[in-house]
This record gives C-alpha cells, sequence and structure tokens, in this order.
C-alpha cells in the first residue's frame, strides 16, 4: 500500500529532536564500504570472476583464508602463496582480511597448532609482507593497500578440540607478531557461531580463554557468525538473536571492560529445507534486509556509536544449487532471476553509496540516520522486539533544507517518490507495512 503522506511543521514529540552527535567513522568507513563476501581459499587460482562479480555490488571486503601448509611449512612461515590473489584484489579494489585456518582435528594428521613463538613469526611474516607500505606493496609501487585485518581460527567452538590454553597462545602469538611489525594493524579471533546456534556467551569456553586479549587490545574485537533461522534463531518477534544483543551478552560473560570492535565474517538469513515449507524468495528478502543493517549498525557501550569494522554474508559467492541454505549467486551471469537476498544486498550499497552513520539507536528505537553529500536516510527497522515504537505510521524529522523529494525504499526496491514541500522539515508516513525494514531517503 502507498504511504499516506502528512506534512506539518512542529515536531509531535521532543524525544523526536535532534539525535546526540556521535563520532564519526572515519571517511574511508562509508557504510556501503563495511560489506563484503568470501571465501577466497589459498592461492584462489579463479578468483577474477569472483572479484568482478562482487565489484558489480559495490562491495569492498573479502575474506581470504588460508589452510596450514599455504601459511606455514618448513618450520617457517610461508608467504608466497596468495601473491596473485592479492594483485587480483588490488587490482579489483576489493581489500583482503587474512584468516589463518587450524582446526583441532588436524593433531592426528601430523599437523600440531604449535606455540606462542610458531604464531608469532606467522605473524610478523605476513604483516611485514602484505600490510600497507609492506614489501609486497613497496615492490609494486602500491600505496595505502594491505592487509589490517589478521585471524585465526574459524568456528574453534563448533569442534571444540583445540585445547584453550593452545588457543590462547596462539591467538596472543599472532597478535604480538603483526604488533611488532605495526600496532595499529588489527587482530581479531576467528569467527564463533555457539552463540547464534545456542545461546552460549561463553562460545562455549573460547571466550573466557582469550578475555584478557580482549581487555588489553591485544585483541581488537569479536567476529560473530548469526545465522537466522526461523525455528532457532528466529527474527521476527524477538531481539534475542540479533547480532547486536550477541555481541552485548558475550560482553557481558566475559567481564570485558575495553569497548571491543564489532566483526562479521558470516551472516545470512536460512532458507528451509523441504518437507518443511520453504520462505518465498519475499519473506527471505524482508528478513535480510533487517539482517544486513543488525550487522552493519552494532554499537559500542555507549548504545550510539559505531562498532562494526566489516560485515559479509554468507555465502556471496555459491550458487542455490552449490550451497541450499545461503547460496546467494545467480547461476548464470546476466540473469534476470538473480537471488532476491542479493538484490536486497546491492540496493544497500546504492541507496548508501558515499553514506555514513551520524545517529545510531538499534537497542530502543530500531532507527539510523546516515549522510552524504545532497541526501539524508532515515532506516527503521519496523519489526516487533527490532524497535519501541513499531507499527503502520513512522515520522521523518530535521529534513535538510533544500531536499526535494522523499523515497520510500523496501526490500524489493524503490516503492514511490514524494515531493517535498520545502517549507515543511516533518513527514509522517502511515500504512506502512510491520516486520520489516525501511529506508527512506530525502534528496
Amino acid at each position: 500500500m502507498i504511504p499516506f503522506l502528512l506534512l506539518t511543521g512542529l515536531v509531535a514529540n521532543s524525544e523526536l529532536n535532534s539525535p546526540p552527535i556521535i563520532e564519526k567513522p572515519a571517511p574511508e568507513r562509508k557504510v556501503a564500504s563495511l560489506l563484503g563476501g568470501g571465501n577466497f581459499t589459498n592461492e584462489a587460482a579463479h578468483s577474477t570472476n569472483d572479484l568482478t562479480y562482487m565489484r558489480k555490488l559495490n562491495i569492498s571486503w573479502a575474506r581470504l583464508n588460508l589452510y596450514p601448509q599455504y601459511y606455514y611449512s618448513k618450520q617457517t612461515p610461508k608467504t608466497d602463496s596468495i601473491e596473485k590473489v592479492m594483485s587480483d584484489m588490488y587490482s579489483h579494489k576489493i581489500t583482503p582480511m587474512i584468516l589463518f585456518e587450524y582446526y583441532g582435528s588436524y593433531e592426528k594428521k601430523g599437523i600440531p597448532i604449535g606455540d606462542y613463538s610458531k604464531w608469532y613469526s606467522i605473524g610478523q611474516a605476513y604483516a611485514e609482507t602484505y600490510r600497507p607500505g609492506g614489501t609486497w606493496a613497496a615492490e609494486r609501487g602500491i600505496k595505502d593497500w594491505g592487509v589490517t585485518v589478521f585471524s585465526a581460527f574459524n568456528e574453534p567452538d563448533v569442534e571444540r578440540t583445540i585445547p584453550f590454553e593452545k588457543y590462547y597462545q596462539a591467538l596472543k602469538g599472532l597478535a604480538d607478531g603483526v604488533h611488532s611489525v605495526d600496532p595499529k594493524l588489527k587482530v581479531i579471533p576467528g569467527g564463533f557461531s555457539s552463540q547464534n546456534a545456542f545461546s552460549d556467551w561463553s562460545l562455549k569456553g573460547y571466550g573466557p580463554a582469550i578475555a584478557e586479549l580482549l581487555n588489553n587490545g591485544t585483541l581488537d574485537g569479536l567476529d560473530l557468525h548469526t545465522y537466522y533461522d526461523d525455528k532457532y534463531a528466529p527474527i521476527l518477534g524477538t531481539y534475542k538473536n540479533s547480532a547486536q544483543n550477541n555481541f552485548d551478552q558475550i560482553k557481558k560473560r566475559l567481564g570485558l571492560t575495553r569497548d571491543i570492535h564489532f566483526y562479521s565474517t558470516e551472516f545470512n538469513v536460512k532458507q528451509s529445507k523441504p518437507p518443511h515449507n520453504a520462505q518465498t524468495e519475499e519473506y527471505l528478502a524482508k528478513q535480510f534486509l533487517t539482517a544486513i543493517w543488525d550487522n552493519l549498525g552494532v554499537v559500542k557501550n555507549d548504545g550510539h556509536t559505531p562498532a562494526t569494522q566489516f560485515a559479509m554474508p554468507w555465502s556471496l559467492l555459491q550458487t542455490g544449487k552449490e550451497d541450499k541454505l545461503y547460496g546467494m549467486r545467480t547461476e548464470h551471469e546476466g540473469s534476470a532471476s538473480q537471488i532476491s537476498r542479493t538484490k536486497v544486498l546491492q540496493l544497500v550499497t546504492e541507496v548508501t553509496a558515499d553514506a555514513s552513520f551520524d545517529y545510531l539507536d538499534p537497542k530502543k528505537k530500531g532507527e539510523y540516520i546516515l549522510t552524504s553529500p545532497g541526501k539524508k536516510i532515515w532506516v527503521w527497522q519496523n519489526v516487533k522486539g527490532w524497535s519501541n515504537r513499531t507499527g503502520h505510521s513512522y515520522q521523518i524529522d530535521n529534513i535538510p533544507d533544500g531536499a526535494k523529494e522523499l523515497a520510500v525504499y523496501r526490500w524489493n526496491g524503490l516503492n514511490e517518490v514524494i515531493p517535498l514541500d520545502a517549507s515543511k522539515r516533518t513527514v509522517t508516513l502511515n500504512h506502512l507495512n510491520q516486520d520489516e525494514t525501511y529506508m527512506f531517503v530525502a534528496r
């Protein structure tokens, strides 16, 4: 239904007055630049098509995951296996973060996790080689580009086979090695899943094992994987399963006092398997728009300062046949039948191009406000449990002088463009749908 437009010259509720000013992200932290995808594995010999596809979606990050034989060989770090994929990423303007893979089950295969000194050497070697201004970039005349985020190991809480003390020593060694080259580089633990799958805020014990490293700044933050699932981790009707709530509960459980950053290398909305009723593309798209903003808009302890450093949907690079639950890639490039979640991702990058956060309130109003040259954007999570003002109406205040129209976006794209009266700076939209996220753009 087309929203009914009510223009007024007054703000009806003092609560809706100008939001508090927050510290803006650095200029390069535009919202669209926080989005990414992966994986690019080991040498990633066939990376060019994937990177071209990512550029079409206007996303900026990629996870490059390396298995033991590709990063450590003959008792020494091995750094040359990713030279080609690094060049490919640079030419496509995609920034990699590196994930060093290891599973406790490798021990039985004769591949030990190693001690502090091993991981110190790995961190030092990779930072020296691939950081901005590192040897790899210098040899190619590349400036201000390289790897700034390093992590290990992916979902250790799934197998739970890496001993806690060895896990601690490996991450401390990696971080100390990286920071010996450049203290500004970031090291994080690989993504966790148990907070999402089991509401286990201790991360199956791996959280307390590294709490000290998070508190003292050795590790920059947490990478949390969030898969929204109607049965086990629903979006509708509850905020419990949000990335924000997971982040807050883990920090509370671990007793963290430092204001850490949030990362996500995996999130998506799950497609149900038959014989259950598989969700429609519309249903998945509606929830995915909420999921994107949930991960982009995670805040720090004060409730409004941005915490998210990047957010990567999984599996952006696999088709529905390759990954029946999360595959997002259209099987035939250029096909009109693009998967709806991919359309939603592209819509967000288009709407937020050159925009950065001015105001975030995910835990109360379920609102975000962004600005960029020539436009102002309001995002509203009109989902029960996600906002204290859900309903069929939404009031927009402080519309910039000179704005000539208000565009209304839903999961399926642009729904309406409403002309604005230059003398009116407040708009109320009625007859809006509940249980979905909206984006409103004044331009």
